[in-house]
């Protein structure tokens, strides 16, 4: 486990090191203060046209950073979609005010939060997503990261705001969910009727505990599995719950591998890696069949799901796969895809590049020096080492 850190942390430096972060501040009229937001914007987010799936973390020091990084790495090798990160500064009030007082039903008594929840709903509701959503391109569907106290903020919003986001990942919260708002109440019932009764339109819900936390509290055990069995069968209606255990982990050491997870279960493999190699051998042409597989996707989860444009070591990508449609003389197809490329990124000097160079290898010169002096432009415009190699692309073509 001590080495899956270590990986993660060279992980981390790698892929935040990609991100644009930017601040900004929100007067609330509902938290009676000023709150800094932090919003990590994906690689290339201002070169592009895309909407991006919004993942706010309530735990600031515990949750973005780390939660930035995974999205990214998962994001990089196509497992889940890029998204935007986005996190609050902390407050003059101690995390624990805006968390529920649930009734603990082992200790028998009430867990002495604060139960101003519907202050930090509001602004999150009224203030926070619209703000957010007016500044940046965000697709329609919103990912809440609660830890601990803000997990049971994040279960409380579940079940009151059921359609607010449609995934709900909830860390070292297999103890929370066998206790309610009053005594011998347990929120996996009030999440069965939920289901039941009102049915939200899409929801996925992670709940995830250390094992570590359930030796000292075994009841833990219990909590997992009736919420499984409960709440599973929701499935088939677009309802999708997990609750699981993760071995060696304790309270805070579960984040990292519980979002990793989460991940998996919101997006899961089977649903999202696909070989770029098979899909240029069907009928159709490359883009055809690339866009085709990602608007399936897409009508899966309900927004807008995109192929990455570029990838290391794969051919999963526009990039290379239009590279070895190039190099099978499939120019056609390769100019077909660089240009949906361009229509994505339609600020990204490489995908003009890229054009350039399959508009060259068709005998399309006219074009071809069109989409070389773009992607100078764009390279000088955005002070790329990249620029001197397209300006020598024009002048080898101009030969």
């Amino acid at each position: 486990m001590k080495y899956f850190m270590l990986l993660a942390l060279v992980i981390s430096n790698q892929f935040y090191a990609q991100n644009k972060i930017e601040h900004f501040d929100v007067d609330s009229k509902y938290l009676q203060e000023t709150r800094t937001v932090s919003i990590a914007l994906p690689k290339n987010y201002e070169q592009s046209a895309k909407r991006y799936p919004l993942i706010l973390t309530l735990d600031q020091g515990l949750l973005f950073h780390t939660t930035t990084a995974i999205a990214n790495h998962l994001s990089s090798s196509s497992r889940m979609p890029e998204s935007i990160v986005v996190t609050l500064s902390a407050g003059s009030k101690h995390r624990n005010y805006y968390a529920p007082n649930l009734y603990n039903n082992h200790r028998d008594r009430l867990y002495n939060y604060g139960d101003h929840q519907e202050e930090l709903l509001n602004f999150i509701e009224y203030e926070l997503l619209p703000l957010i959503e007016e500044q940046f391109r965000v697709a329609k569907f919103r990912m809440l990261v609660g830890f601990s106290p803000s997990s049971v903020f994040s279960l409380y919003t579940a079940l009151v705001k059921p359609n607010l986001f449609q995934a709900y990942i909830c860390l070292a919260a297999g103890n929370i969910i066998g206790d309610g708002y009053a005594k011998d109440e347990r929120l996996i019932e009030a999440l069965e009727k939920l289901y039941n009764v009102q049915q939200p339109t899409q929801q996925y819900l992670y709940i995830v505990s250390g094992s570590k936390d359930a030796e000292g509290q075994p009841y833990i055990h219990t909590n997992i599995k009736d919420f499984n069995a409960k709440l599973s069968k929701h499935h088939s209606s677009g309802m999708y719950a997990k609750a699981e255990l993760i071995e060696g982990e304790g309270h805070t050491d579960v984040v990292l591998p519980g979002l990793i997870s989460a991940f998996n279960f919101i997006f899961p493999k089977e649903k999202w890696i696909v070989d770029y190699l098979n899909l240029i051998e069907e009928n159709g042409t490359a883009k055809e069949n690339i866009v085709k597989f990602y608007n399936n996707l897409s009508k899966v989860y309900g927004f807008q799901v995109y192929p990455n444009a570029d990838r290391l070591y794969s051919m999963s990508c526009l990039k290379n796969i239009g590279r070895r449609l190039l190099g099978t003389n499939k120019t056609s197809e390769a100019i077909e895809l660089y240009e949906y490329w361009t229509t994505l990124y339609p600020q990204s000097h490489l995908a003009y590049y890229y054009l350039g160079m399959s508009y060259e290898k068709h005998n399309d010169l006219d074009n071809a020096i069109k989409a070389y002096n773009k992607s100078y432009a764009l390279a000088m415009s955005q002070n790329s080492s990249e620029a001197e190699q397209y300006k020598n692309a024009l002048k080898n073509l101009k030969q």
